[in-house]
């Protein structure tokens, strides 16, 4: 069974295989509640969520927030860490002034990174100054992530969660993985199979290259492969910026890169 709703900015697909017909809908309707509150506390469109309420008040007092969202931080705190400040997702700043996401949302702050971010031993965060942070290089995949987790301690052996491109598989039986490439008229491209995994794709357009705080738009698609689909949400960002498909933090995470073949010319 597979059902299909609208979060996150994109359709979400949650389907379960070995679960009995009677209590499928319900085990899909948790993994749906799992994806739904990643979206309150991580967009920051939502004035009340987590994001927000770190972006507005933390640089002036320590805000306490969801376990999730501090997981969400900590996840991306790692790897930034291991990607020599390559992946940041506090370029809130620059996305509103290229234009790349509404800038009412960031309204007011300074271009910084992660590097201002503390976090307290009791899980309170707090800003050096006034930036902004913007999860959507990272919320999905945790999301995915966190869905997958929800559908396993409900009885699921074998499932999916595709969050706009944001895949993760839970199961021995492969399943034929497609990513969606502007450059192939035929829309969707096969990338492989996969079991127990995650693949994200990102295309370079609307991304901010870390060290020129510019937009990167080479039209290019990447696809990341990883155990963790927040890992591979989070490292396309990275792969987009340096074009590498073999680096030490694609070794650290168990990642691996698939670029789309070039097409083959017709007669």
């Amino acid at each position: 069974m597979k059902r299909l709703r609208p979060l996150l900015g994109t359709w979400v697909e949650i389907g379960v295989e070995d679960v009995e017909a009677s209590r499928a809908a319900s085990v899909i309707e948790r993994g749906f509640a799992a994806v739904e509150l990643v979206h309150r506390l991580m967009s920051v469109h939502r004035p009340d969520s987590d994001l927000s309420r770190i972006n507005h008040d933390a640089w002036r007092a320590p805000v306490t927030v969801h376990p999730w969202t501090l997981k969400t931080l900590r996840w991306a705190l790692l790897i930034r860490a291991a990607t020599d400040g390559l992946f940041d997702c506090a370029l809130g700043h620059e996305l509103g002034r290229h234009g790349l996401v509404d800038g009412h949302a960031f309204e007011g702050a300074a271009s910084g990174s992660l590097a201002d971010v503390g976090i307290a031993r009791d899980g309170a965060v707090r800003l050096t100054r006034r930036i902004a942070l913007d999860f959507g290089g990272i919320a999905k995949g945790f999301a995915v992530d966190r869905a997958i987790a929800i559908l396993r301690a409900a009885g699921a052996r074998r499932a999916s969660v595709n969050a706009g491109g944001d895949l993760r598989v839970m199961g021995d039986a492969p399943q034929a993985v497609h990513v969606r490439t502007p450059s192939d008229p035929r829309g969707l491209r096969l990338a492989g199979f996969l079991t127990n995994g995650a693949i994200a794709t990102s295309a370079t357009d609307g991304a901010i290259d870390v060290t020129t705080r510019q937009p990167i738009r080479d039209g290019r698609i990447w696809s990341v492969i990883a155990p963790r689909c927040i890992v591979a949400d989070a490292l396309t960002k990275v792969v987009a910026q340096t074009g590498r498909t073999e680096a030490p933090w694609l070794a650290r995470f168990g990642a691996t890169v698939w670029v789309p073949p070039p097409l083959l010319a017709t007669a």
